[in-house]
């Protein structure tokens, strides 16, 4: 049976560490590898990014979080292997879908052995609108009112009832607030950002979160630090959840010790997975920018747009293929293991999330490259409802 974050926070005197994982390989890679004196990674996030990057279609919430989790459970993504190493994972569930599906999506997260599910509090007016926290627009799609965001919660922890799960508050005051060019201005805005994100855990702490994540993507951690502070002065007991994707050079050790609990490195195995594939492509692949095909409109521009996380999922799959494909996908797919567990070891050792930044492609180009439209996944789900396709903002 998979450990409970819950329970691991007691083990481990209050410390947990997760590793992105979007695939079975790479899930028992993470739970395979350790460093050179023991340690390893306690735990997956499953990221909407990395999912959806995974699927071919871009990171909107065109699906809804239900979906993606559906999707999983039909892909042997179950955490718990028998005889091997428990793993713990934490789910990203956006901003959390129909408040109708709620239920059913507890407990299909239950089922896959999750003990984690993480809410945006971003406003969602519709499918297909979201933006990724990441982005350079993050401020444009705006944060949700702070009381119909809590009777979300509220769903999530009726729905939840005595099992293990937690329910975490993911709170994006800081990602949401409009940049200022002026310094004085800037150092306001964060302030407010700062004062709203700390009421807004305390009333998300009332109102059905077990845990609470703040989110920034800040190249410096002050933001982060300047919460975390703040929030242990009044709280000293309430999990915290920190994702240092754009402050990554602050150690793991510096996080612990300013009061964080739960540290997620958040997609770091998909942009390991894209940059060896990016570099077997090049020596496998030389005429793809001059009419390579594998023959199917979705793989090829899969390869154009360097989505090699759908091309590989897609290859692996497949039945039928050329026996120059066959070997493209078996080298392709040993090469990207080989370099994701290289790029695990690197995390272990320096324990920090910029660590492996020379050995992956960065989170800017994953954006991009999860922002193009390839699977006809997209186009289903968009036909089911109705709807025009949409184009991931940057």
């Amino acid at each position: 049976m998979s450990p409970s974050i819950k329970s691991l926070l007691t083990k481990n005197q209050g410390r947990v560490r997760l590793l992105e994982a979007h695939d079975h390989a790479t899930k028992e890679t993470v739970r395979g590898t350790f460093s050179e004196n023991g340690e390893s990674f306690d735990g997956i996030w499953l990221s909407g990014l990395t999912q959806t990057t995974y699927l071919g279609i871009p990171d909107t919430e065109l699906i809804s979080p239900l979906q993606r989790a559906m999707h999983m459970s039909g892909s042997n993504n179950n955490i718990e292997q028998d005889g091997r190493r428990p793993l713990c994972a934490a789910f990203d569930a956006d901003s959390g879908g129909n408040v109708e599906e709620i239920p059913q999506l507890i407990s299909c997260l239950l089922s896959l052995g999750i003990s984690m599910v993480i809410i945006e509090d971003k406003r969602l007016t519709s499918p297909g609108q979201k933006v990724n926290s990441l982005a350079g627009a993050s401020h444009s799609q705006g944060q949700a009112d702070m009381y119909e965001f809590s009777r979300i919660l509220q769903a999530f922890r009726a729905a939840a009832g005595d099992s293990e799960i937690m329910i975490t508050a993911r709170i994006e005051s800081f990602t949401t607030r409009t940049p200022e060019e002026n310094e004085a201005k800037e150092l306001a805005s964060v302030q407010l950002a700062l004062e709203d994100a700390l009421a807004r855990a305390e009333f998300y702490k009332s109102h059905g979160a077990d845990a609470i994540m703040i989110h920034s993507k800040a190249k410096s951690p002050v933001e982060v630090l300047s919460f975390l502070n703040h929030f242990r002065s009044q709280d000293a007991d309430t999990p915290l959840v920190v994702v240092p994707t754009t402050y990554g050079s602050i150690t793991d050790q510096e996080l612990h010790q300013a009061g964080a609990n739960i540290i997620i490195y958040a997609n770091h195995l998909m942009r390991a997975k894209i940059t060896a594939v990016d570099a077997i492509s090049t020596l496998l692949l030389p005429t793809r920018q001059s009419g390579f095909s594998f023959g199917n409109k979705s793989w090829d521009r899969a390869l154009q747009c360097r989505n090699f996380g759908y091309l590989l999922q897609q290859l692996e799959k497949a039945e039928s293929l050329s026996e120059s494909a066959q070997e493209y996908r078996a080298l392709a797919t040993r090469y990207a293991l080989i370099h994701v567990k290289k790029v695990i070891k690197v995390l272990l050792k320096d324990q920090n999330a910029s660590a492996a930044d020379n050995y992956i492609i960065a989170a800017k180009e994953l954006l991009n490259i999860n922002s193009q439209q390839i699977s006809p996944l997209n186009k289903f789900f968009l036909e089911e409802k109705g709807e025009d396709l949409y184009i991931a903002k940057l």
